[in-house]
């Protein structure tokens, strides 16, 4: 079975010989160089060859568009970032002034905010260079703007989006709208995409909703302001059969069926220590039946960095006992690895996925790896 057939027949709910391995989130070059076996030099010289290497050692069969660590910098630990102090001169009103320039009707947004000769040129070079990026493997369709776009904290700091949303909710919702018009008509060029490149009939995507206590606002707030013009972005895809999974960050519980009403029925993450459980994700079905797609199994807040490589591969046990045996199961990470993440337990966790044959797979009802941990911890 190729890697592709694999990925496919996974997505299919087709029997495969083991889940699909899906690479590409990885920082800290000396690590990469460890896992393919070159030399730090070597990395140096050809930094994309360096990343496709580690990833084969690892027996990926897919990639999201890889994280490629910068070679003049050994000690890079993280690629973008939010900080607050270089929004500090904002204020709340500024989305309410941004709200109040928007066209009101779709047909003005399309015209006066979206160039769209300019953004399908743009796209089609993204995938091709995304198809060279991921040369040997299948690439896992990956973009952050194809729903309403929750992340205005990134233009407005994580303050005043927040206080503009108690303030101004409406301007806030109008502000989504705006974004969900222009994805949707986005994301009839992705369709466009994926059916060329013949790739995964998925897209991984989501926006960072929750911290690790829960949603950034009120739930209810997101099911009549956010969600239901995210839906409305998303509807080509689910139109097509093109399965959606949401990146999980945080607390993601109390928003899940939101999730799933919106057109996702796939996630990707997880934060277990914040209290998701996956057992429940996994009892959940889209609106046509879906079982859920999970690309998910390696934390990399706890049992990557600070695990031992027997608890990274009861962390792979552990996934394959609450998705039945690997349905729907995707073998990633749960965010992007970092340099403190010993090579040998990536490793190690994805030899034994390649290792174990779903069909024969017995339940072995284990915990979190990292809860019986903290158990221990506690009694001693």
């Amino acid at each position: 079975m190729t890697s592709k057939e694999r990925i496919f027949r996974q997505l299919a709910g087709e029997p495969v010989d083991h889940i699909p391995l899906i690479g590409g989130w990885a920082l800290g070059a000396r690590n990469i160089a460890e896992i393919a076996g070159i030399s730090i030099e070597d990395y140096q010289t050809d930094p994309l060859g360096g990343v496709l290497a580690a990833n084969h050692a690892l027996c990926c069969d897919g990639l999201v568009p890889p994280a490629i660590p910068d070679p003049a910098n050994l000690d890079e630990n993280h690629q973008g970032e939010v900080r607050e102090e270089e929004f500090a001169h904002i204020e709340p009103e500024a989305l309410l002034e941004y709200a109040e320039q928007i066209p009101d009707t779709e047909e003005r947004v399309l015209a006066e905010r979206f160039n769209e000769k300019k953004f399908e040129a743009n796209l089609n070079a993204v995938y091709d260079m995304h198809q060279k990026n991921t040369k040997g493997f299948t690439l896992i369709p990956n973009d952050w703007g194809v729903s309403a776009n929750f992340t205005l904290f990134a233009i407005y700091g994580y303050q005043a989006f927040l206080e503009a949303i108690a303030f101004y909710p409406e301007a806030v919702e109008k502000i989504f709208w705006e974004s969900a018009v222009i994805a949707r008509r986005q994301n009839q060029y992705h369709i466009e995409m994926i059916k060329k490149h013949d790739l995964p009939r998925m897209m991984f995507t989501g926006h960072d909703i929750c911290n690790q206590m829960g949603p950034m606002c009120s739930p209810k707030y997101l099911k009549k302001s956010y969600w239901p013009h995210s839906k409305y972005a998303l509807e080509p895809f689910v139109n097509e059969g093109i399965r959606l999974i949401h990146h999980c960050d945080g607390n993601v519980m109390p928003i899940i069926d939101d999730m799933i009403d919106a057109g996702y029925t796939g996630f990707q993450g997880f934060q277990y220590e914040c209290g998701v459980d996956p057992y429940e994700l996994a009892k959940r079905r889209g609106p046509n039946g879906e079982t859920m797609l999970f690309m998910a199994g390696l934390s990399i807040t706890r049992t990557l960095p600070f695990g031992t490589p027997q608890e990274a591969k009861d962390e792979i046990d552990y996934c394959m006992d609450y998705t039945d045996g690997g349905k729907g199961l995707f073998l990633f990470t749960s965010n992007v690895v970092g340099i403190e993440v010993p090579p040998i337990n990536l490793k190690t966790a994805y030899h034994h996925a390649a290792s174990i044959d779903p069909s024969t797979w017995q339940p072995k009802q284990r915990p979190w790896p990292w809860s019986q941990r903290q158990s221990k911890t506690l009694l001693n």
